[in-house]
């Protein structure tokens, strides 16, 4: 595998990751998968990092795992199933927020990456689609995270049929927050997000993914979700990033968050 099938660069506080198998429509392999969670992982322990955007190369997004047989598979983890859902779950956990910017078609494992994502801005031509089923497959590893998102009904049909979904019924059902025109329109429409995050403390948004999730019941047992918000209450009412933020509005000056940024260690004990 090329070193160069999954990209990063990083401007300012924004870490870009992208998918750069352009001829193979972005296709994941074993390989590709590993260093995607490695790089992933390397933007969230760096302090410096503040929100991560995730896109492709070329015509696609990603078209899900490369099913095709790899000669240069010898780097793949011993456990490829543990290695994919990890990608997922450490994509839609990640304390940092996350941007898909939806270039192109998704597909399968692609729709996944789509949906660990907290803000999806797609492409007007773009469409996604969970096509396992015709090749006598199940979207197993996936369906963590799209079932609790979309329900059972619309992730049946979808999953039964694997029919095309356009970004237009994406927005409409409610798992696209914005469709963009052309290209042009679509990074426009990524760095308003980005512009909006920055307003906001790294620790609170990062505490918000955690309440949402907690209250959600996805994060834990639905009897302790009273605890925790009570808990997450006090945690923010206290901390130094909230009087920051408080005392800022009070003086009608714009708050500085860069000496809240989340570093590392702090990071691995909220993961």
């Amino acid at each position: 595998m090329s070193e160069k099938e999954v990209l990063y660069s990083q401007k300012g506080a924004v870490a870009t990751i992208t998918l750069n198998r352009p001829k193979r429509g972005n296709a994941l392999s074993g390989p590709m998968v590993n260093q995607f969670v490695d790089i992933l992982n390397k933007a969230i322990d760096d302090p410096t990092v503040r929100t991560i955007v995730v896109t492709g190369n070329g015509k696609y997004f990603c078209t899900g795992m490369d099913l095709t047989p790899q000669d240069d598979d010898t780097t793949s983890a011993t456990d490829p199933v543990a290695v994919t859902q990890s990608m997922f779950s450490t994509l839609s956990r990640s304390p940092k927020p996350t941007i898909a910017r939806v270039n192109g078609p998704a597909l399968g494992g692609g729709v996944g990456i789509v949906f660990s994502c907290n803000f999806r801005i797609v492409q007007s031509s773009a469409y996604f689609s969970m096509p396992e089923v015709h090749r006598g497959l199940i979207p197993a590893l996936i369906s963590e995270v799209i079932v609790p998102q979309l329900g059972a009904f619309r992730s049946k049909q979808y999953m039964l049929s694997g029919e095309r979904v356009s970004a237009q019924e994406g927005y409409r059902v409610g798992f696209v927050t914005s469709v963009a025109e052309d290209e042009a329109s679509l990074d426009k429409k990524v760095q308003d997000y980005i512009d909006l995050l920055a307003q906001s403390g790294p620790g609170a948004m990062r505490d918000v993914k955690l309440l949402v999730d907690n209250v959600d019941g996805r994060g834990g047992d639905a009897k302790v979700v009273p605890a925790y918000v009570r808990g997450a209450f006090g945690k923010m009412i206290t901390s130094e990033e909230a009087a920051h933020g408080i005392g800022a509005f009070a003086s009608r000056e714009k708050p500085n968050w860069d000496e809240f940024g989340l570093g590392a260690e702090k990071l691995k004990s909220k993961l």
